[in-house]
């Protein structure tokens, strides 16, 4: 094999040697600027999203923070609204039930001296139509010597009796 033939092996190195050197020179001085410039682009960049991002974040949660906070004025406002209104309607039906209890008492007291007053007219109405019966009857019966009157007279005295 020709690699291997020793009297073309110093030649064979010295442009191994030569065109590696080269290659490397060609990468270090052309190549890898541009791809380490690419790589530092892209952390700046990646930096530059990342401070971005973390911006937003703090931003958000101050926004955050100042809904929270907004929220719980409002639950706080609300609920104590709730609670006047409460209190409010509470003393009105406590007040409107005074005031009906009053009126209902005093139409209460109305109608039992209007029931008063109509029961005793009835009564009276009942003993002047059981006078008159028992005067019938007692005329009917034969017992024509008494008199109106004298019904009258014993229906006082069995009503004080009574």
């Amino acid at each position: 094999m020709p690699q291997l033939n020793l009297a073309t092996f110093l030649s064979q190195s010295f442009w191994l040697i030569l065109s590696f050197c080269l290659l490397w020179a060609l990468l270090a001085i052309f190549i890898m600027p541009k791809i380490t410039n690419v790589i530092e682009q892209r952390k700046r960049k990646i930096n530059d999203y990342i401070q971005k991002a973390e911006k937003l974040n703090i931003k958000a949660q101050a926004s955050l923070a100042k809904y929270e906070e907004t929220l719980e004025e409002a639950k706080n406002s609300a609920q104590k609204e709730l609670d006047d209104g409460r209190a409010k309607l509470k003393s009105y039906l406590s007040e409107t039930e005074k005031q009906m209890t009053v009126k209902l008492n005093q139409k209460i007291a109305d109608n039992e001296l209007l029931l008063a007053k109509e029961k005793k007219k009835t009564m009276q109405e009942i003993e002047a139509l059981s006078e008159d019966l028992a005067y019938s009857v007692l005329q009917k019966i034969g017992f024509t010597q008494i008199s109106r009157n004298d019904v009258s007279l014993v229906a006082q005295e069995v009503q004080s009796d009574g």
